[in-house]
């Protein structure tokens, strides 16, 4: 499947009157700026004109939005994409170009069993070298790899992971799978995580948005066909998955009990909670 990325003037609307956001209308325009990509996956700005992003077999491009000149930072000749794992997410060091590193996930090995890890590369005039492997031996699947990076106001890389389909490694805290993870921008692990390991929270599907706001971080992820989940993350926090799907109620058998029991935290929105 080929892809555009698309130049869009983009409004991102908090609105709190209903009828306002139904009868409102608003002009946009649109361009093609780069086409015949194979699943961009990340972007990010790095200036007025230029963007990094990733595409899922491997490639990390640099593209000018307003002449749409492109040029190609890194192939990856290890990355592993089947389904939907490969070159997954990208991010930049906080005081880039300044410190000038960058962060991506991926997934690398071959079936049956491969493995995700998180590398850092330094640009340097238009590529990207020295890599440098921050986390690794991830278990990756051909579904439910995550992963979405993301570097808080602490300065510490949180990495969000799937199940790879085996959700029985979402609950157990030793497993990387299913997580919310958090590590120093070296790869060692942060002297305050709850558990002593990587693991910042735990109880995950397989989480592809994650966002810091007033220094609390939300991340999405999907349900298996019903609850997708909005989550605010809690250190330690467990939330649920496989023994909860969306809120503690009795949709799924035994999820109010398996709840008070072990602290669960609910989602602040699951979507389409009820099965129909």
């Amino acid at each position: 499947m080929k892809n555009k990325i698309i130049g869009l003037g983009i409004v991102l609307l908090l609105c709190f009157n209903l009828n306002a956001i139904v009868t409102a209308k608003y002009d946009f325009t649109w361009r093609v700026i780069a086409d015949s990509l194979n699943v961009p996956w990340e972007i990010k700005q790095i200036d007025s004109n230029w963007i990094i992003f990733t595409e899922r077999t491997g490639k990390v491009s640099k593209l000018n939005i307003s002449t749409g000149e492109k040029k190609l930072l890194l192939k990856l000749n290890d990355v592993f994409q089947t389904g939907e794992s490969g070159l997954l997410g990208m991010e930049l060091h906080p005081d880039f170009p300044d410190t000038p590193y960058v962060f991506l996930v991926y997934t690398y090995g071959d079936t049956p069993l491969f493995w995700e890890k998180v590398v850092r590369y330094r640009y340097a005039t238009d590529t990207l070298i020295e890599p440098f492997k921050l986390i690794d031996r991830i278990i990756a699947y051909m579904i439910h790899d995550g992963s979405r990076l993301m570097i808080g106001s602490d300065r510490k890389l949180y990495i969000t992971t799937g199940e790879a389909d085996m959700q029985e490694l979402s609950l157990d805290k030793n497993s990387l799978n299913g997580k919310l993870l958090r590590i120093n921008l070296d790869g060692s692990i942060p002297e305050d995580n709850p558990f002593g390991n990587a693991v910042w929270s735990f109880g995950h599907r397989n989480a592809q948005g994650m966002v810091e706001v007033n220094g609390k971080i939300i991340i999405s992820e999907h349900g298996p066909s019903t609850d997708d989940e909005i989550n605010v993350i809690q250190k330690g926090g467990n939330y649920g998955w496989p023994k909860v799907i969306g809120y503690c109620d009795e949709n799924y058998p035994g999820e109010k009990d398996y709840c008070s029991k072990n602290n669960v935290i609910e989602p602040v929105i699951s979507l389409y909670p009820e099965v129909t």
